[in-house]
């Protein structure tokens, strides 16, 4: 294609490309009570966990004993008309000993895809009570939004203690969009004590019409020990956390304690991948930080996040220190936040790992998070005492650092960016820091904070990548204050419509002491309309956003991509975008304020978008294709031009 016909297919598509975003998130008036209904008897909800889909549906699980024994409950939220008033216990306490007492469900873990399907995994202590057995793992799912859940009549064990009876405790799960479900677990049945990895994977087939008796058909794969590369009950691995790509990769990190110093086998965070849904794992689990060998080592559990395009990042605290740090900082007792990334679905990592807290700044950092969207930013959040004016038992804040190039480096290294702002550094204390990160980069973190007196949930977020001046200030508390009471184990999740969900057990309703509810706040960052507004520049299209409907859909990721590939990449394109970005908003807005314009702007668009999807999308085979296609028109139309202008 000839560069006049590149720069007219430009001129097109730069009249619809505009970019913009929000400024706020705006919460419900209120958090809302979803242990459900209210009982006039003391129950305690504690542990809760959370799962969302892009459909408006929040789900939640927790242990609660208002049955006697503590059993797991869940309960959905429909954006139409909120929560369930009644609560589901999930465990039917079957299969057990004839004769014997239901277990303890505790622990759980819960997860869905965007089809209604929602997976359970918890700890139970029903063969420890009768005497047959120590702690399991059970699991049971739904088909109907967690309206009703399978097996009708049983929940599926998943370990089998196989050799030896032992302890499976702290399970995991992820899923994807296909029925494939993946738990993993600590497991002592090798030797008492002596905790390692497990796996299981399983298939549900929702494609199989269920019949009475057998709901719906599914089956497990062999369960199967993932800390590979040492003997079986030799050295502790404990914490697993696990992600999946939902493409079939399922990566699991964790704390191991192997330490065979002639093989150069050493404590620090391993790591193991399947690229099979489960069914093969690595012989030999990976290493994955660098930390020197030696002295007195102490690791955290890792945090481990992925995305669709094969990066997987672990993020973790150790005091082992590294050599860029000098003598000043080397073995001084300090916990660091540490780095690693892979670029191959967990094939190959870096071969050094990145410390993210500031140089030179001895602190001790007790928790981190980590979290990454599809385009290569990343957040790591945690917690430090660097602003603590008291020496015994110092006061934690929470501290943030950022990049933009899927890890290669980190913006904030020399100087992090504290984000509990509402109060001096050093004058209250944060733990328990949470963060996501959607596809346009905007970065929500919460934690629990006792500036209050009680602990409570606070939260901030930022606009712009995480960039320093983008952050609120002062932070926002979310947990009502009245009755006063305790707010811990929070749970955080977004969706891609601008959604941020909340959710913490909280004692201020209980009816006895050390009991506790499950509370949840709903946030809305109205990407849509803000994006249409134009009030950051660069990431949304804002026409394509207004007929659409959001900057997440498909025709409009396409004239984005087609703008990062095509229109920046010469002088001509960034004019016309750039001259866009101050023209256009008001039409954006006309567009988004009436509704039935947007059907007509969208068959308007069609010719850009499918230039837009034929630039970015089509194969090298197709795009030779289409231009021998187009050669051999516009040869045959001059043919006959020719023909016709000699003829006269």
């Amino acid at each position: 294609m000839s560069k006049g016909r590149v720069f007219i297919v430009t001129a097109i598509l730069s009249s619809v490309l505009l970019y913009g975003t929000a400024s706020a998130v705006d919460f419900d008036a209120r958090d809302t009570r979803v242990d459900l209904p209210v009982l006039s008897t003391p129950n305690n909800a504690i542990a809760p966990r959370m799962g969302v889909d892009q459909n408006g549906h929040v789900y939640v699980a927790w242990s609660d004993n208002r049955g006697g024994s503590p059993s797991i409950y869940a309960n959905t939220f429909f954006s139409e008309t909120g929560w369930q008033p009644r609560a589901v216990p999930i465990p039917t306490g079957f299969p057990r000993p004839q004769g014997t007492e239901p277990g303890d469900a505790l622990s759980p873990d819960i997860c869905s895809d965007n089809s209604g399907h929602v997976y359970v995994v918890w700890g139970d202590d029903r063969a420890f009570k009768a005497g047959t057995g120590k702690l399991d793992i059970y699991f049971r799912y739904s088909e109907d939004y967690g309206l009703s859940w399978y097996p009708e009549f049983t929940d599926e064990r998943l370990d089998s203690d196989n050799p030896a009876v032992g302890n499976s405790i702290n399970p995991r799960i992820a899923c994807d969009e296909n029925g494939n479900v993946y738990a993993v677990w600590n497991d002592d049945r090798n030797k008492a004590g002596v905790y390692e990895v497990y796996f299981r994977s399983l298939h549900v087939d929702f494609s199989i019409k269920p019949t009475f008796g057998n709901p719906i058909t599914y089956y497990q794969t062999p369960e199967e020990r993932i800390n590979t590369g040492i003997s079986t009950g030799t050295f502790p691995a404990i914490y697993p956390v696990i992600s999946t790509d939902k493409g079939g990769h399922v990566y699991v990190a964790w704390q191991d304690n192997r330490n065979i110093p002639e093989e150069e086998v050493f404590p620090g965070i391993y790591f193991n991948v399947s690229s099979d849904h489960g069914a093969k794992w690595g012989s030999k689990a990976v290493r994955i930080d660098t930390a020197p060998v030696g002295g007195y080592l102490f690791f955290s559990p890792p945090a481990i996040s992925s995305d669709s395009s094969g990066h997987v990042y672990a993020a973790w605290l150790d005091n082992a220190g590294r050599a860029a740090r000098g003598e000043e900082f080397a073995s001084d007792g300090t916990r660091d936040v540490y780095f690693n990334r892979s670029l191959d679905f967990g094939a190959n990592w870096d071969e050094k790992d990145q410390r993210i807290d500031t140089p030179k700044i001895k602190a001790q950092v007790v928790d981190v998070a980590i979290a990454n969207n599809t385009k290569g930013v990343i957040g790591i959040v945690w917690t430090d005492n660097r602003g603590a004016s008291k020496l015994i038992d110092p006061n934690d804040n929470i501290y943030f650092n950022h990049s933009v190039d899927f890890g290669r480096s980190f913006l904030d290294t020399k100087g992090n960016i504290r984000l509990d702002t509402g109060i001096p550094a050093g004058d209250t204390n944060a733990s328990s820091p949470l963060i996501q990160v959607d596809n346009l980069g905007d970065m929500f973190v919460a934690w629990l904070d006792n500036r209050s007196g009680t602990s409570d949930i606070f939260f901030n977020f930022s606009i712009g990548k995480g960039k320093e001046n983008s952050w609120q200030d002062p932070d926002i508390r979310l947990d009502y204050p009245v009755p006063s009471g305790d707010s811990v184990n929070p749970v955080m999740s977004i969706d891609n419509e601008g959604h941020v969900y909340l959710l913490w057990q909280d004692s201020r309703n209980a009816l006895a002491k050390d009991q506790y509810n499950i509370f949840f706040i709903g946030g809305f960052l109205d990407l849509q309309s803000l994006l249409v507004a134009g009030q950051r520049l660069g990431e949304a299209c804002f026409i394509a956003t207004a007929a659409y409907g959001s900057p997440f859909e498909r025709h409009v990721e396409a004239l984005r991509e087609f703008r990062d590939q095509y229109l920046l990449t010469h002088s001509p394109g960034r004019w016309f975008v750039s001259l866009y970005y101050r023209f256009s908003p008001p039409l954006a807005h006309f567009i988004a304020n009436h509704g039935y314009l947007k059907f007509p702007v969208r068959i308007a668009l069609l010719p850009a978008v499918g230039t837009a999807w034929f630039f970015v999308y089509a194969t090298l085979l197709q795009k030779l294709a289409a231009g021998l296609s187009a050669a051999f028109v516009i040869s045959l139309a001059s043919f006959f031009i020719l023909r016709y202008v000699r003829r006269d």
